[in-house]
C-alpha cells in the first residue's frame, strides 16, 4: 500500500508531517521525500527504508514468593501486551528435582493463573514461556517460590499451683517459663504460634489466659484446630503441681484432667494432625496406660512423653527436673529421641530423679519405651533442624569423692568450665538418707532434703572459668550427694557429681579421731563441772559435763572406727584448770558409796592420769637444810600455772641472786629434784659470807618470803 502526503516548507526550508503514521506491521517500510522545486531551488528526491521488528513482550508475576507447605498455591500474573487466549507453557521444578509441565491460557485482559500443590518444603521454580506472534517477541520468565513448613502450634499449660504458695509457685512458674522460652528460641512466634495458660497470667511471662477446663478446651478445639493439619503439628506441654495420681488442672476448683477428656478434644483436630504431648507431673505414665491397658489417648499420630512412670512421683525443682533437662536438649537441636534418651540417662544417675523412669509412647500400642517407639520417632525434632547460635557451658573438671572426719562441717570444692555468658553455676546437695523413691505429701519436704547453693566465681583465664563451692552444713553423718550444674541462654552443662561422706562419730569420741580412748576421757574430765551450750565434752547434750558424760566415754572405751587405733601418748600434760577438773571428777567418784563397772573403770583411769592432787593454795616452804653450807634447796607449791621467780637478798636488802624459773604448771615442787636449788653464790658467781639471808618467791598472783642462814 502506498500513501502520499503533502506538507509546506517553513521559512527555514524545513517540513513536518502533521499526521502520525502507525507502523502497524513488521517488515521493511519505504519512505520517499520529493521536492518539486521553485524559482530559486531545483527539484530534489530522497528515499529511506525503515525496518519494523516485533515488539517486546513481558510476563509479570503478582503472587507472593513464599507460601506454607501443604496449601494450594495459585500463581497469578499477566502478559504484556494484554492479549486474550494466548497459550503459556509452564514448567515446574519441585524441591526434589522433579519436573512437571502444563499449558495455561490468558484471559480477556491478558492475565493468567496456575495452581500448585505444595506438598514438599523447600524451593520451587515455575518457568513460563509465551511463543509470541508476528507482532510481539517471545518471552520466558522464571518465578521462584519457597514452600515454608510451619513450625506448628504450641499449648503450654501451668496447672495446679497458686501464687499464694510462694515456694511452690516460684518453682513451678520458673519451669513453665523456661519451657516457653525454649519454644520461642526454637523459632515459634510468641504471638501467633504459642498459647500459654497460667493460674495467674499476670505473674507468668508470655501467658495468654488463666488455666481452667474451658480455656484448655478452647486452646485445643478452637485456637489450635483452626491452624493445624497433617503438615502443621501441635505440641502440648502440661505441668502440674499435683502430688497425687490425677493431673490437677485448677487448684481453686479442684478440677482434674483425664486422658479420656483430652482424647475427646484432640479428636476435633483435622485428621492426621501430628500431636506431641509432654506431661510433667506425678504418675504421668497413667496418660499412656492404666492397669496394663492403653488409655484412649494413645493412638496414631500421637506421641506421648511423661516425666514419670504411672506409679512414681515426679521430683520437680527449679534446678533439676525432667522438663529442664529434656528441653535443654531440644534447645540444643537434639532430636526427640536423643533428648529423651539423654534425659533418661541423666535421671538414672541423679539422686533426686533416678526412680522416676520417664516414659515415651509413639507407635500406638500403649507399651512405653520400646525399640519400635524410638524407630517411629526417626529424626524428628521440635520443631525442625535449627542449630543454636552458641553452645551451653561445659565442665572441664571432674570431682573425687570426699570423706570428712566427724565434727568437720565445712568443705570447699572448685570446678572449672567453659562457656559464653554463663548465667548460673550451682550445686544441688542431697542430704544423707535422701530416698528418691519416697513419696512426698508436701513439696516443701523435698526442698529441705535437697539444698541449692550458688558457687562463687574466683578466676577467669583464657575463656576458662573457675568457681568455688563453700558449704559449712555437713553436719550429719552419712553420704551427701552433690550435683554441679551450670547454664546460659543456650542451655545447661552436662552435670558433674560427687559425694561427701561424713564419718559416723562414736558416742564418746569427743575429739573426732574415730576412736574412744584416754584422750577423750581426758577431754571430758578436763571440763568436768562446766555448764553451758555447745560444750564439746557434753556428750549427752544436757548442757553440763558430769558423770553421765564420763559414763558414755566408758561405754565405748577402746572402740574404733579406724583400722588401727592410735597408740596413747607416753605422757599427758595438763593445765592447772584441767587438773582441777579431773580432780573434781575423781573426788565425786571417790565419794560414791557404790560404783558401777563403767564408773570404776573411769575412776581408775583418772587416778592413773592424775596420781597426785593439786595443792589447794600457792605457798613457799622453808629451805632445807637450814642452816646450810654451801647449798640448799627451796620447796614450793603452785595452785595455778604461773611464771615463777626467786629473789635472794642480804640482811640489809641488797640483791644477791635472781633465779627465773619461767612458766611452771600447778603442782607440788617438794622433792629435791623438783624444788629450787641455790648454790650460795651471788649473781656474779662469788661465794657469799656467813649470815642471814631472805628469799622471795613471786608468781603472777602473789609473793612469799622466808629466811635462811649460811653457816660456815
Amino acid at each position: 500500500n502506498v500513501k502520499t502526503l503533502e506538507t509546506p516548507l517553513n521559512p527555514q526550508g524545513n517540513y513536518q508531517i502533521a499526521t502520525s503514521n502507525e507502523l502497524d506491521q513488521t517488515g521493511r517500510w519505504a519512505v520517499a521525500a520529493e521536492f518539486a522545486g521553485d524559482v530559486q531551488l531545483a527539484p530534489s528526491f530522497r528515499r529511506q527504508t525503515i525496518e519494523v521488528t516485533p515488539a517486546s513482550s513481558e510476563l509479570i508475576f503478582l503472587s507472593p514468593e513464599s507460601a506454607e507447605l501443604g496449601e494450594s498455591y495459585t500463581l497469578l500474573g499477566g502478559l504484556e501486551p494484554p492479549l486474550a487466549s494466548e497459550s503459556l507453557r509452564v514448567k515446574v521444578l519441585d524441591p526434589s528435582g522433579r519436573v512437571s509441565t502444563a499449558t495455561v491460557q490468558t484471559g480477556n485482559d491478558g492475565t493468567f493463573d496456575y495452581s500448585l500443590e505444595l506438598e514438599e518444603g523447600g524451593d520451587w521454580t515455575a518457568t513460563l514461556t509465551w511463543e509470541g506472534n508476528s507482532d510481539y517477541q517471545p518471552v520466558t520468565r522464571t518465578f521462584e517460590l519457597k514452600a515454608v513448613k510451619r513450625f506448628g502450634k504450641v499449648i503450654v499449660v501451668l496447672a495446679g499451683v497458686s501464687p499464694s504458695k510462694v515456694n511452690e509457685w516460684r518453682k513451678f512458674n520458673s519451669v513453665a517459663e523456661r519451657v516457653y522460652q525454649t519454644f520461642t528460641r526454637r523459632s515459634f512466634n510468641e504471638e501467633e504460634d504459642i498459647y500459654f495458660l497460667s493460674p495467674d497470667p499476670n505473674l507468668t511471662e508470655g501467658a495468654d489466659a488463666e488455666t481452667t477446663i474451658k480455656t484448655l478446651q478452647y486452646a485445643i478445639t478452637k485456637w489450635a484446630a483452626s491452624s493445624v493439619n497433617v503438615n502443621v503439628p501441635l505440641y502440648i506441654y502440661l505441668l502440674s503441681h499435683n502430688i497425687r495420681d490425677k493431673f490437677l488442672l485448677d487448684s481453686n476448683q479442684q478440677s482434674f484432667l483425664t486422658p479420656e477428656q483430652l482424647d475427646i478434644w484432640l479428636d476435633e483436630l483435622p485428621e492426621g494432625t501430628p500431636t506431641t504431648l509432654i506431661i510433667e507431673a506425678c504418675y504421668g505414665g497413667n496418660f499412656i496406660s492404666r492397669d496394663g491397658q492403653p488409655t484412649p489417648l494413645v493412638g496414631e499420630n500421637r506421641t506421648i512423653i511423661t516425666s514419670a512412670r504411672q506409679d512414681r512421683q515426679a521430683k520437680i525443682m527449679r534446678s533439676s527436673s525432667f522438663s529442664r533437662i529434656f528441653f535443654e536438649k531440644i534447645k540444643a537441636n537434639k532430636t526427640i529421641k536423643e533428648a529423651f534418651l539423654s534425659t533418661e540417662s541423666w535421671m538414672s544417675k541423679n539422686y533426686a530423679h533416678r526412680d522416676q523412669y520417664p516414659q515415651i509412647e509413639v507407635n500406638g500400642n500403649g507399651v512405653s519405651n520400646e525399640a519400635f517407639d524410638f524407630r517411629a520417632l526417626g529424626d524428628r525434632r521440635i520443631p525442625a533442624d535449627i542449630s543454636s547460635l552458641s553452645l551451653p557451658p561445659a565442665f572441664t573438671s571432674q570431682l573425687s569423692a570426699i570423706q570428712l572426719e566427724p565434727g568437720h562441717h565445712r568443705y570447699q570444692m572448685e570446678v572449672e568450665l567453659t562457656g559464653v555468658e554463663i548465667e548460673r553455676v550451682f550445686a544441688s546437695i542431697a542430704q544423707p538418707g535422701f530416698d528418691p523413691g519416697r513419696e512426698f505429701e508436701d513439696w516443701s519436704e523435698l526442698d529441705s532434703l535437697i539444698i541449692e547453693k550458688d558457687l562463687e566465681l574466683i578466676e577467669t583465664r583464657d575463656q576458662v572459668y573457675r568457681y568455688r563451692l563453700d558449704y559449712d552444713e555437713f553436719t550429719q553423718s552419712g553420704e551427701y550427694a552433690l550435683v554441679f550444674q551450670a547454664s546460659n541462654l543456650d542451655g545447661s552443662a552436662v552435670p558433674i557429681q560427687t559425694t561427701v561422706t561424713v564419718k559416723k562419730q562414736l558416742a564418746g569420741d569427743v575429739n573426732g579421731d574415730s576412736q574412744v580412748d584416754l584422750f577423750d576421757l581426758v577431754q571430758v574430765a578436763s571440763m568436768f563441772g562446766k555448764k553451758g551450750e555447745g560444750l564439746a565434752a557434753d556428750i549427752n547434750g544436757d548442757g553440763q559435763v558430769d558423770l553421765f558424760d564420763l559414763v558414755q566415754v566408758a561405754g565405748n572405751f577402746g572402740k574404733s572406727e579406724v583400722a588401727a587405733p592410735r597408740v596413747l601418748a607416753n605422757k599427758l600434760t595438763f593445765t592447772a584448770w584441767q587438773k582441777r577438773s579431773i580432780q573434781l571428777a575423781i573426788v565425786e567418784l571417790e565419794e560414791m558409796p557404790v560404783r558401777s563397772e563403767k564408773e570404776e573403770l573411769i575412776f581408775n583411769l583418772l587416778k592413773a592420769i592424775l596420781p597426785e592432787r593439786l595443792p589447794g593454795q600457792t605457798q613457799l616452804l622453808p629451805n632445807y637444810p637450814n642452816p646450810f653450807n654451801p647449798e640448799t634447796w627451796i620447796p614450793f607449791e603452785l595452785s595455778q600455772d604461773s611464771e615463777v621467780s626467786l629473789t635472794i637478798y642480804d640482811a640489809v636488802g641488797h640483791l644477791i641472786r635472781q633465779l627465773d624459773l619461767g612458766f611452771q604448771p600447778a603442782g607440788a615442787y617438794l622433792q629435791r629434784n623438783q624444788a629450787i636449788s641455790w648454790d650460795g653464790r651471788t649473781q656474779s658467781g662469788e661465794q657469799v659470807a656467813s649470815g642471814t639471808y631472805f628469799y622471795t618467791l613471786k608468781t603472777e598472783d602473789c609473793a612469799f618470803t622466808q629466811k635462811m642462814i649460811i653457816l660456815k
